[in-house]
């Protein structure tokens, strides 16, 4: 799993990719001040358990916004999850890290008619 966690001790923020499921768009689910790399969620036919796909710390700006409990944020568009990590000072190198491990994970991206 690709990762940009390099101080244990930090808080860290999971990624898990959620496929489309019974006519529901796929999603990035991203939880932070996460303390495992797996999450179980459930659905009627049977509980999925998903694995993060990505690791890294917690920024001051998360860690200000959103504490130190465990909170789950879920996106449906890179674009809106790339937009929303510039506002919390996601480092760049780390967002281009992350970016390249959405390779397979598609997710159903927005886009303005003119």
């Amino acid at each position: 799993m690709p990762q940009h966690h390099p101080n244990p001790s930090q808080q860290q923020v999971c990624y898990f990719y959620l496929p489309p499921l019974n006519d529901k768009s796929a999603e990035v689910i991203v939880v932070l001040n996460s303390s495992t790399d797996t999450i179980h969620i459930p659905i009627p036919e049977e509980d999925i358990e998903l694995h993060a796909f990505f690791q890294r710390s917690l920024t001051a700006a998360e860690a200000r916004r959103f504490g130190e409990e465990p909170t789950w944020r879920i996106f449906t568009s890179w674009s809106d999850l790339e937009a929303d990590h510039r506002k919390y000072n996601v480092d760049p190198a780390t967002m281009l890290m992350l970016l390249l491990a959405q390779d397979g994970k598609p997710l159903q991206e927005h886009f303005a008619v003119a």
